[in-house]
């Protein structure tokens, strides 16, 4: 006998994180920075490119990664009518690395990487589009985490003495 997958399962908040997810991953190819070279002197260098989250961030993708896998695992727990439970709320660990996912963004855009001066070469990063999506895409897993841990009646301080062991 099969199960018949009913999204009626899957509450408001866990789709958000769901399709930011999808979408976080889609803009993590996008141009999240153009890069500008500039050269002094007489063999002046001037170039112009760009870069995805994948290569123009050192770790940052990898955070973004597990945080994009959390959320599609949360829904598909949900979806599959699993009798799991992890030692940590699943919707609050999304809403904990959206959050992350999303101060990182943050952070890369207030200061960009690879800004330099080298041999007579500058170096100017500058955000671009993509960077922006990506951002709006990881506040929406934290959104969607969090609306999703209230929607069960849920906070973190339930979800923190779940994990310290004084489950009631």
């Amino acid at each position: 006998m099969t199960r018949r997958v009913e999204i009626d399962r899957v509450n408001k908040g866990e789709k958000i994180a769901a399709i930011s997810a999808v979408l976080l991953f889609i803009f993590m190819f996008l141009d999240w920075f153009g890069t500008e070279i500039a050269g002094e002197g007489s063999g002046a260098v001037d170039a112009e490119g760009g870069g995805s989250a994948w290569s123009t961030l050192d770790l940052i993708p990898i955070v973004l990664l597990v945080a994009i896998v959390a959320a599609l695992v949360g829904v598909g727990l949900r979806l599959a009518d699993s009798d799991y439970k992890p030692p940590v709320q699943a919707n609050a660990v999304i809403a904990v690395l959206g959050g992350l996912s999303t101060l990182l963004i943050l952070l890369r855009i207030v200061v960009p990487p690879g800004i330099d001066r080298f041999g007579g070469l500058a170096v100017d990063a500058t955000p671009q589009v993509g960077i922006f999506l990506g951002l709006l895409a990881a506040a929406g897993i934290a959104y969607g985490g969090y609306t999703a841990m209230r929607g069960e009646g849920l906070s973190f301080g339930d979800a923190a003495d779940r994990l310290g062991g004084s489950r009631n």
